[in-house]
């Protein structure tokens, strides 16, 4: 009898738990539709909308599976698991890589990487070879201040040894309350014992946009993603190259932007896109929903964008307006193509579900979406240059061959060392390495080792910013007389 009752418990708290799953998501999904998709049609009832409210026949079916697991699986399960796995398994039957459900752990880091703001000490850490390794520092952050170094293999933090976490954890451990104190102890490169440093966390805001001027007299602003900051941090970039003056005009930089917020990039949108269209909101049904608009006068001076393949989604926002309104033409390579608008629904669990709800398309209706934007004016940039920053292999030496041993035959071809790119590292390789080592006044060896990959990574960051062939006929279009107006028609 207590068996019985206990099942029956179980069984009604199942379909509790079921029934309230079911109700949210669509709640949550008739929310996000109702917040953005506004219609002038709101009121008028719609077939689409009576059919997704129908009973659902296989509920029971669903719940009953539940309750068999539960109760009769040979090893013990938690129902929080099954759970989120039948979430996870609504989500994979869409066949979408941009909706997906986010545990409480991805949830809180998602939160952390759109907003751009976080208490800690100011690194971007990456895994190689199975240790963490700092990749480069924040200006001004406790880390540059305490002395860290792009190179740096971090050993532990705050007495936690990092062999076996990987990077998401090893970056929870970074992180912390604003004036907390964390040790961090690491191996540099070249030297012989470890290093240990105190630092105090602090609030980390995360600079999305950089400014220059460039020698020929062009302004020059990268934004490298949208975060919560950037359309502020833009304005006051903008202003500051405007007051010194822009008479050779702006280059706007969106070589591999993935996006980001939306209500970002129209910050940056009413700024440079004249009075007009930005983009409109497309939903399911092929009914624009929403329609965004500029009130901006026009910009007194030309302006290029660069685009790459990985420039996309609000990126792509940005310079489809600019393109589509003639305010700026496009240099560099077809961009990525991701026009789609997520919504990201929070959940009872912690948790939440990023959810694609509908798709932009450009002033004059064009539709991104796995189409990309062709460039006024297309220029390929060598990939051995491009991704250096990328480029971490560990150790590398004679015998060994594959990709990575290719990619740095690649490279020190740019660097002007002569070797055959074949994957093979060869002895040409070694002494072709060896000679770079000599000329950059470290340990000669011809083995790629981490005091190797800092020289090698400076001397190609000082290559690409020299030989960019995007910058430079960007440059060009803007100080020849005449060329740009010439393109533009």
């Amino acid at each position: 009898m207590i068996r019985f009752q206990s099942i029956r418990l179980k069984h009604l708290l199942v379909v509790l738990i079921v029934l309230l799953i079911a109700t949210n998501l669509f709640t949550a999904y008739k929310l996000a539709e109702q917040k953005t998709m506004a219609s002038k049609e709101a009121d008028e009832p719609r077939q689409e909308e009576e059919e997704e409210m129908a009973p659902l026949p296989g509920l029971k079916a669903f719940t009953r599976v539940f309750e068999l697991i539960s109760r009769d699986y040979y090893k013990s399960v938690e129902p929080e698991d099954l759970l989120r796995g039948a979430i996870q398994g609504m989500v994979q039957s869409l066949e979408d890589p941009l909706t997906s459900y986010l545990d409480p752990q991805e949830y809180q880091e998602f939160i952390v990487r759109t907003t751009g703001s976080f208490s800690g000490i100011g690194v971007h850490i990456i895994d190689v070879d199975g240790s963490i390794m700092i990749l480069d520092l924040i200006p001004g952050t406790p880390a540059e201040k305490a002395g860290l170094f792009p190179g740096d293999r971090i050993i532990s933090i705050g007495g936690v040894e990092l062999e076996g976490l990987d990077v998401d954890q090893a970056a929870e451990l970074l992180r912390g309350p604003r004036g907390s104190q964390v040790s961090i102890t690491v191996k540099r490169p070249g030297a012989e014992e470890p290093l240990t440093f105190s630092l105090l966390r602090e609030d980390i805001k995360s600079e999305t946009v950089t400014s220059r001027r460039l020698p020929s007299g062009p302004g020059y602003i990268r934004i490298s993603s949208f975060d919560s900051f950037t359309g502020e941090q833009f304005t006051h970039h903008l202003q500051q190259l405007e007051e010194e003056g822009l008479e050779k005009g702006l280059i706007l930089d969106l070589r591999d932007n993935p996006g980001g917020l939306l209500g970002e990039t129209l910050k940056v949108c009413k700024l440079l896109v004249p009075e007009g269209e930005i983009t409109r909101l497309v939903d399911r049904y092929g009914q624009v929903r929403e329609i965004h608009y500029s009130y901006a006068s026009p910009r007194p001076y030309p302006m290029v964008v660069l685009v790459n393949e990985r420039t996309a989604s609000a990126a792509e926002i940005l310079a489809g307006a600019l393109q589509d309104r003639e305010a700026a033409l496009l240099v560099g390579t077809k961009t990525y193509g991701k026009a789609t608008v997520q919504n990201v629904a929070r959940l009872d669990d912690g948790g939440a579900l990023r959810l694609t709800i509908a798709k932009y398309v450009t002033p004059s209706g064009r539709d991104i979406q796995g189409q990309g934007l062709e460039p006024d004016l297309e220029v390929e940039f060598s990939s051995s240059l491009r991704f250096y920053r990328a480029f971490i292999p560990g150790r590398l030496q004679k015998g060994q061959y594959g990709a990575a041993v290719k990619l740095l035959q690649e490279m020190l071809l740019e660097l002007g060392y002569s070797v055959s790119p074949t994957g093979i590292f060869d002895q040409a390789t070694a002494s072709a390495l060896s000679r770079f080592q000599a000329k950059a006044g470290i340990a000669v060896n011809g083995i790629f080792d981490d005091v190797t990959w800092l020289h090698f990574r400076e001397a190609l960051e000082e290559a690409a910013r020299e030989r960019d062939p995007q910058l430079k006929r960007a440059e060009e279009l803007l100080t020849s007389p005449g060329m740009w107006a010439q393109l533009r028609r």
